[in-house]
């Protein structure tokens, strides 16, 4: 069972994978400018993705904002014909931002902001439906 966290961003899209369904690790970063549902469509392939699990903003500033990631979403789903999970992702910038900060990282790069902010979403997904929390 694979699984693939996307943190959704207007100018990049952090990508964390967990191959065991228990771990939930940092993966890459892609810049979101073309045909970004194709191009995550193929890193699923490569990696043999069963689900996608998508951040979604509970604190946008309109219903608009939520509305482009559920399209979003709705797209990948249809593209790649696996389920697609929609999952809060209040607070995952911060926490990966102490997360980097813990692991010695000095300063913070956004991509790798973006990647970590994907594996704390799909974390958060993976502890959840395990029965532990994060």
């Amino acid at each position: 069972m694979s699984l693939i966290g996307i943190d959704y961003g207007g100018r990049r899209i952090g990508v964390a994978v967990s191959e065991s369904g228990v771990l939930a690790s940092p993966h890459s970063v892609i810049a979101n400018e073309g045909d970004i549902i194709a191009e995550i469509d193929r890193l699923g392939r490569e990696l043999g993705a069963d689900t996608y699990v998508v951040g979604l903003p509970r604190r946008t500033h309109s219903t608009d904002g939520e509305a482009k990631f559920r399209r979003f979403a709705e797209e990948l789903r249809q593209k790649t014909c696996k389920p697609v999970v929609l999952w809060d992702e209040t607070l995952t910038s911060i926490e990966a931002e102490e997360r980097l900060r813990e692991s010695g990282h000095k300063g913070r790069g956004k991509k790798e902001l973006d990647m970590y902010a994907a594996a704390v979403i799909l974390q958060s997904y993976l502890d959840h439906q395990s029965g532990r929390t994060s």
